[in-house]
């Protein structure tokens, strides 16, 4: 049994294993997807202490890989978390994993594209995340979403595709300097208080995507489609009785949530990593407080 199961491999995570490994504890980092988690799509980090001048979500990635390199990260998915008879259970494909501890740092999910029907044929071309399509050149993109995720992702993919955004209503949610490298872009085009009425497959491929805008209907073309309306809590994994009884758990400290996972609209890097670092800290604390109680007692 593990001393401490950490779930997610994104800049929580790997910061409660870094700071866990200070103190000589190893633990159990497990990961389905990539490391890294959502920094892969990100066109610029520009708030995270230590690069004057931004980083690009990937670099940072790196960066913080090549420090946890000596971190054993083991890929799997977790399909199933219980707790039961003092221990955690993480079920995977490949195995169970039991640990006494657990650190929940499973990031987010997008919030999915509603209002219309998605063809099966076309279900490979709507993404939600653009870490894929970095090396696209010269296609026809549309972003739907007013927040900072959508302008972030138009600008990112504006390099060497045409971009469109669509927002359903006027109200722009992101920051001033992206809604303002948005409208400077060439190669952008935003169009507000325009919503999807349907998605068609094209003739010469890609799709054609039907939308209503004031003054009238219009279609767009397009290559791919990319939902960016919000992004909630992964959770999915968690089992309904482990969450009725997480705030207990949490209160005994053998449970914390890390980074996004927690945090609703302060989805932030250095937020992220904070949130690691302090619940690799508590969990030492915690482990040193058992350790010299149970020395008392041996006494």
């Amino acid at each position: 049994m593990d001393d401490v199961l950490i779930i997610g491999a994104g800049p929580a995570g790997l910061a409660a294993a870094l700071q866990l490994g200070r103190y000589g504890i190893r633990p159990r980092l497990l990961e389905g997807s990539r490391p890294g988690g959502l920094l892969w799509n990100a066109n610029r980090v520009e708030n995270y202490p230590g690069f004057s001048g931004g980083v690009s979500g990937p670099d940072l990635v790196r960066a913080f890989l090549d420090q946890t390199e000596h971190i054993q990260i083991t890929r799997e998915p977790v399909l199933d978390l219980t707790w039961q008879d003092g221990a955690f259970y993480a079920k995977t494909p490949a195995s169970v994993y039991p640990a006494k501890t657990a650190v929940i740092a499973s990031g987010t999910k997008p919030c999915p594209l509603t209002g219309f029907t998605i063809p099966d044929t076309l279900r490979g071309q709507v993404v939600y995340d653009v870490a894929g399509l970095l090396d696209s050149a010269g296609a026809k993109v549309v972003v739907v979403g007013g927040g900072d995720a959508a302008f972030d992702y138009a600008i990112n993919l504006a390099r060497k595709n045409s971009v469109i955004i669509l927002n359903r209503t006027e109200q722009v949610k992101c920051l001033p300097q992206l809604f303002a490298q948005a409208q400077a872009c060439q190669n952008i085009t935003y169009r507000p208080n325009t919503g999807i009425i349907r998605l068609e497959s094209a003739p010469a491929g890609g799709m054609v995507v039907e939308c209503s805008s004031p003054k009238k209907t219009i279609k767009l073309q397009a290559d791919v489609l990319i939902g960016a309306i919000g992004r909630e809590p992964q959770l999915d994994f968690v089992s309904p009785s482990l969450m009725e009884r997480s705030a207990d758990l949490e209160k005994m400290g053998i449970l914390h949530f890390a980074g996004d996972v927690k945090n609703g609209m302060f989805r932030q890097t250095a937020i992220a990593v904070g949130d690691g670092i302090r619940a690799g800290m508590l969990i030492h604390q915690r482990l040193m407080e058992n350790a010299n109680e149970a020395d008392r007692i041996h006494r």
